[in-house]
């Protein structure tokens, strides 16, 4: 079945909203990296590369549907933060905003019946529910911690040592 042109549109929007997503984290990691927080720095490459997995998914989804892949040019992501906690208030709303672009997508897929298209964002969708829950539970901790710079180093350590929870990789069961 051949790929709705519609939908091909939208799922090259998509590729380019990952790999911006990406580019947003890789900003909060190099601005962690100017910082004693080098295990928030470690956690926003882990996302950073995670968000570049996610568009690479999208992008064999479309090559594999025999559509054609177009990139477009990726914005300048903001860069300068005031503390841990802001930066994770933008990563909040960063996810949010990609949770609404895949269920855009969603219905766009369910309105020209593309049930192999509903299926591979599907598990974009409870990929979303995750991460917006690991960055919310993060934000709850950080507000918690408020400014006691012991409490935010035991944060930053834990963050570092976060394992990816969902790159997008084969052996996930993922469509890709």
């Amino acid at each position: 079945m051949t790929l709705n042109p519609k939908l091909t549109k939208l799922l090259n929007e998509q590729i380019n909203n990952e790999l911006s997503s990406s580019y947003v984290y890789l900003a909060m990691a190099a601005w962690f990296e100017q910082t004693p927080y080098s295990g928030f720095a470690q956690w926003m490459f882990t996302q950073s590369r995670e968000e570049n997995m996610h568009a690479l998914k999208f992008y064999q989804y479309v090559v594999d549907r025999d559509a054609k892949v177009e990139l477009q040019p990726i914005a300048k992501p903001k860069a300068d933060f005031k503390t841990p906690l802001d930066v994770f208030e933008h990563s909040l709303k960063q996810e949010q905003k990609v949770t609404q672009q895949i269920n855009d997508l969603f219905e766009v897929a369910e309105q020209v019946k593309d049930h192999a298209s509903k299926n591979l964002l599907l598990w974009f969708l409870n990929e979303q529910m995750e991460e917006e829950k690991t960055v919310r539970d993060m934000l709850d901790r950080l507000k918690l911690a408020g400014n006691d710079p012991a409490s935010l180093l035991v944060l930053d350590r834990e963050a570092g040592s976060r394992k990816s929870v969902g790159g997008g990789g084969a052996d996930e069961g993922a469509a890709a």
